[in-house]
């Protein structure tokens, strides 16, 4: 361990830097957003405290995160007329476009921007889908919406029909009557988009395919070419962890039994391994090469590429990595987590 940070948002992680934000405290009337790593504090973005919501996302290419503003009183009180989506470079905090007018908050689906009040009802509530590499807003048919986005890649229409989208090229990618059905399904099956295993993250989409009188099944699909790259058993069993350097997404599953399942799959190579737990299995990390998780009440390091179990043990396990292996840990307190860099290896003979 190198050092403490004090954060108020679970931290994450994007390309070479953490990020995490502050509340306003000690006289600074701000939201206060941080990027840092081993050598201490690489920049700070100061904006309205009522605007919580982010979206890690990527800028040709460039690791970002898009951070809101509006003109809400520091008090909380009176009408808000306008906010705005901003997106800066995870590794120097330069402007890298915006600030762009939308709706309201991400509901963690990407860069999609709805407002809240309507949000909270039954309905479907449009909202404002921004292309990853500009900030411009992308328009969607009447009728439609966009439903998912991950680095520029989106899905618009509805939750039974829809399409992928480039949000650059504005271009289709696929349509959801052109996805392979699982096995053991006839033409009589429809595909839904059911939100499941947590925000937008990787390059993956989870569809549920529906038959009468058959049970559902789960299939995971590359978000860009519509490929399937494998099967999910159980029901979701917590939000889907990803290696931002391989891509690698890992699935958490419950079967009926109660026994749990991760499943690991990656754009382009498909589903990697899938392992049962008797009990439990929760992914709190991946980095290069190895995951982080509970399992089955035990403390665990899993090999990204075959699942292998490669170490167990009583320790504390890290909540968010970066490509070099600087991890941050929990304490016992809520807001202060350990940095930890790896230990140099020394040098052969």
């Amino acid at each position: 361990m190198t050092s403490a940070v004090r954060i108020d948002s679970a931290p994450a992680a994007a390309g070479a830097t953490f990020i995490g934000s502050a509340f306003p405290r000690d006289g600074r009337s701000s939201l206060s957003f941080y990027g840092f790593n081993a050598e201490g504090t690489l920049w700070r973005v100061d904006t309205n405290p009522s605007c919580v919501g982010t979206v890690l996302t990527s800028v040709g290419g460039q690791p970002a995160v898009v951070i809101l503003d509006s003109d809400a009183r520091q008090d909380g009180q009176g009408p808000v007329s306008f906010t705005t989506a901003t997106a800066f470079s995870a590794g120097s905090g330069d402007v890298l476009w915006g600030p762009t007018e939308v709706p309201g908050p991400s509901a963690g689906n990407g860069l999609i921007f709805a407002n809240t009040p309507k949000a909270l009802t039954a309905g479907t509530t449009p909202g404002t889908l921004l292309d990853a590499g500009t900030g411009s807003v992308v328009e969607t048919p009447a009728g439609e919406t966009a439903l998912y986005e991950h680095h520029g890649a989106a899905l618009i229409g509805t939750e039974s029909k829809f399409l992928a989208v480039d949000t650059g090229s504005r271009g289709t990618l696929w349509s959801a009557d052109e996805l392979r059905r699982p096995n053991g399904t006839t033409a009589g099956a429809k595909v839904r988009f059911t939100g499941s295993y947590g925000p937008a993250t990787g390059g993956v989409v989870v569809l549920r395919w529906e038959e009468q009188g058959m049970k559902p099944q789960d299939v995971v699909y590359d978000l860009r070419t519509g490929e399937p790259l494998g099967q999910l058993a159980g029901s979701p069993a917590g939000m889907a962890v990803t290696d931002g350097s391989s891509g690698t997404v890992l699935l958490a599953s419950e079967l009926t039994d109660g026994s749990q399942l991760i499943t690991a799959v990656r754009p382009g190579a498909g589903t990697l391994w899938t392992k049962s737990f008797a009990r439990s299995a929760r992914i709190t990390a991946a980095g290069p090469g190895g995951a982080y998780a509970e399992l089955d009440g035990v403390a665990a390091k899993i090999d990204i590429d075959s699942g292998a179990i490669l170490d167990t043990g009583d320790y504390v396990l890290p909540v968010s990595l970066l490509p070099d292996g600087t991890a941050l840990f929990p304490t016992k307190e809520r807001t202060v987590y350990a940095l930890a860099v790896p230990e140099k290896q020394g040098a052969p003979g």
